[in-house]
């Protein structure tokens, strides 16, 4: 590489060698990591196609085209990540935000609007980088009622948490250093809608993972034998903490809703429903709480 490369013809290499190297969006890449690089928007790339790059730039930008290729995350790259149109730091302790979470945020706030309409407590298992329950403290900024409690078992994902709630200047939420509820006290502590998207992935899946989910924390990932370990552990202890009407609401494998809505049915839950994501898969399951 040369200082007369231009921003054009730098995408122009760039995204055929990502290509190579097996990635699905290799132009979009390319494009997010040449605007990181600049530190502009994406679209303002087209706007200087012809401008050529100095030598850090080009340094700068093959360091990050190479890591790229070895299957890194591009929100690890960018530092970054789009959920819920809110803009999420993420590293290598948190797993990256998936659209497809954003169906549970959904289901959480039709459930909160119908039932809490001026907002209620709400805990979030396993919060990672707090993607979930910030997102739900953003849509009920006004709502007087709303308070969030992110629990995770890695200190580094709280930490994260914390700056990406002081970034939305959000302050409705706290964090707890915790094993699932093992940090929380029944009586004490009471929520009227827990979340979680807990690792789903089954012990033997893994093992053949692309390059790139691998990059993200296994702990994150790994559901044990069969992948529901989590739902389980959770669905058992939930009602401790829930107070009369409220609801238990979970992202989901694929293949994994019919299993998931039994698992809560066992443990008394009712009302037990799924929603769907954009290809049609139940990715999010609802539970509410019996009365004792």
């Amino acid at each position: 590489m040369t200082s007369n490369w231009t921003v054009l013809s730098l995408l122009n290499w760039a995204a055929p060698y990502l290509e190579k190297y097996g990635s699905t969006s290799p132009r979009l890449d390319a494009e997010l990591l040449l605007a990181k690089v600049l530190d502009c928007q994406r679209l303002e790339l087209y706007l200087r196609f012809d401008k050529p790059l100095s030598p850090t730039e080009l340094a700068t930008f093959k360091e990050l085209i190479l890591k790229r290729r070895q299957g890194v995350p591009v929100a690890y790259l960018l530092g970054e990540r789009e959920f819920w149109s809110l803009n999420f730091k993420v590293d290598e302790a948190v797993l990256v935000p998936r659209p497809e979470t954003e169906h549970l945020v959904e289901t959480a706030i039709e459930f909160i609007e119908k039932n809490f309409p001026a907002g209620c407590p709400v805990l979030d298992i396993g919060t990672g980088c707090g993607n979930i329950i910030l997102a739900l403290a953003h849509h009920f900024i006004k709502a007087p009622g709303f308070s969030g409690c992110g629990c995770d078992l890695r200190p580094a994902a709280l930490n994260l948490a914390r700056e990406n709630a002081r970034e939305l200047k959000i302050d409705s939420v706290s964090w707890l250093v915790s094993d699932l509820f093992s940090a929380l006290t029944p009586g004490t502590h009471s929520f009227d809608l827990i979340v979680s998207n807990p690792p789903y992935v089954t012990s033997q899946e893994m093992k053949s993972l692309s390059r790139e989910v691998q990059c993200e924390p296994p702990a994150a990932l790994d559901g044990g034998v069969d992948g529901l370990k989590f739902y389980r552990l959770i669905s058992a202890q939930a009602g401790n903490f829930l107070n009369p009407g409220g609801a238990l609401i979970f992202e989901v494998g694929d293949n994994q809703a019919d299993t998931v809505k039994k698992i809560l049915a066992s443990n008394n839950y009712s009302a037990i429903s799924t929603k769907y994501d954009l290809a049609r898969r139940e990715r999010v399951v609802f539970g509410l709480k019996n009365g004792d």
